[in-house]
């Protein structure tokens, strides 16, 4: 429908009830794109023959906001959230009384921030779980949202369990086929990842004060923290805030950079040298520029220019959660909406020396052949950071031992079965350009 202003709106013609509170207004809250809602939830994707979001910017992920509903925190068990139709009082849904509470607290000094991240697959190596978990620890996370899809091994599994039993640092949705009743895994995974990011925008309004969205390939490294602290994300936090105060903006995009040395087979002298060191610290070579059009768009013929914003770049983000007046909305992939005329009034894209985030996977380069061609310059993370990273793993302690995270990544280096570098990296001869004569 429209409103009297011309402007597109979605009708909601249902009512929400809850206990004793019937027949309540709802509203619908669909995810702004480049085009008309009526081209990104109808027209666009019909080829794909799927009920789902897809590829292309086919949208079908939605908010029901039951705004004037009363939630009863003295209640140990509540009645189901019901939606009915407003034609004939029918009823169309019904969702029970399981509510998830807001989980993980804010810590420290600062700005708080949580991390959103984007659905995980079946894992098989912990080393890089843990490391991931603990760098983005060591860089100001507060806590951090897990989505399994999958079923990992056992051994990620205990580490995860580690996080989540021991400190709290994490905590873990069941996003599997079976739970959320093939929705997770059907057909295209957009809808997976969109209604992951706002689950957990929603589940940390009010409590942090920014939400991360990035995925388990991709690290958030800052500038500096307190007392200089290399990499942390303090001053891309409060620079963020900056740009809300003087400016309105409530989210912060910033650049992608690709860690192209992943795809380097190590020799047999790298190999020893990396052996039993950290993940992160075994790849050092990234992207000296974007590839367009694979992580940039050229502007004018000669491509002069290169626009990395949002989708362009694989940008992500991070979003102010803390201010309640903001509106919840459906969260999009490289930014909070395709609206990019919007998107430039109410973000600020951040330079690389405040934020990056660096990918550790960039499939275009090998799957074009562009691995030898591509320019790759050392930008290792900061050694101050990684050595943090280190320490917090080897003074791990468990409650169990089952759970210790040291024994359980110390176990990996062990075992013959697990990969030398990444598991979702296949990687392939490169020459002598690509290879350092040591691991520093």
């Amino acid at each position: 429908m429209k409103t009297p202003a011309g402007e597109e709106a979605a009708l909601a013609d249902f009512t929400c009830s809850f206990g004793n509170q019937r027949d309540s207004p709802a509203t619908v809250i669909l995810m702004k794109g480049n085009k008309s809602y009526r081209e990104h939830y109808h027209e666009r994707g019909e080829s794909y023959g799927t009920p789902f979001s897809s590829h292309d910017d086919r949208f079908r992920t939605m908010l029901v906001v039951c705004a004037q509903l009363k939630y009863d925190n003295s209640l140990r068990k509540h009645p189901p959230l019901i939606l009915k139709s407003s034609r004939d009082g029918g009823e169309l849904l019904r969702i029970g009384s399981a509510f998830q509470r807001t989980s993980g607290k804010p810590g420290g000094k600062g700005k708080s921030l949580v991390h959103c991240l984007g659905p995980v697959h079946g894992l098989k190596d912990p080393r890089w779980v843990i490391e991931y978990l603990e760098y983005h620890r060591a860089v100001g996370v507060s806590h951090v949202h897990v989505y399994n899809v999958d079923l990992h091994s056992p051994e990620v599994q205990d580490a995860l369990q580690s996080f989540r039993h021991d400190d709290k640092f994490i905590t873990r949705h069941d996003w599997s086929e079976k739970a959320s009743h093939g929705y997770t895994t059907r057909d295209y995974h957009q809808h997976a990842v969109w209604a992951a990011q706002t689950d957990c925008a929603l589940r940390s309004r009010g409590v942090f004060d920014y939400a991360l969205f990035s995925d388990v390939e991709e690290l958030a490294l800052g500038g500096s923290g307190p007392g200089g602290w290399e990499g942390h994300l303090a001053t891309a936090l409060d620079t963020c805030e900056e740009a809300k105060n003087a400016r309105g903006k409530i989210a912060c995009s910033f650049d992608s950079n690709t860690v192209t040395s992943v795809y380097t087979k190590l020799n047999e002298a790298e190999e020893t040298a990396a052996k039993g060191d950290l993940l992160l610290r075994r790849y050092t070579g990234i992207e000296a520029e974007p590839h367009c059009p694979a992580n940039c768009k050229c502007m004018g013929e000669a491509c002069e220019k290169k626009d990395r914003r949002f989708h362009y770049g694989r940008q992500k983000y991070i979003a102010n959660v803390k201010d309640l007046s903001i509106p919840p909305r459906p969260m999009w992939t490289h930014a909070i909406s395709r609206d990019y005329e919007e998107m430039d009034e109410i973000m600020e894209v951040l330079p690389e020396e405040v934020i990056q985030v660096r990918r550790y996977r960039g499939d275009w380069y090998k799957n074009g052949n562009l691995l030898e061609t591509v320019e790759e310059k050392e930008a290792p993370l900061p050694s101050s950071l990684t050595d943090v990273v280190r320490t917090s793993i080897k003074q791990s302690k468990g409650k169990t031992n089952q759970f210790s995270r040291r024994m359980i990544y110390e176990g990996a280096w062990r075992d013959a079965s697990m990969p030398n570098g990444l598991e979702w990296i296949e990687t392939v001869e490169r020459t002598a350009k690509f290879h350092k004569a040591k691991i520093s």
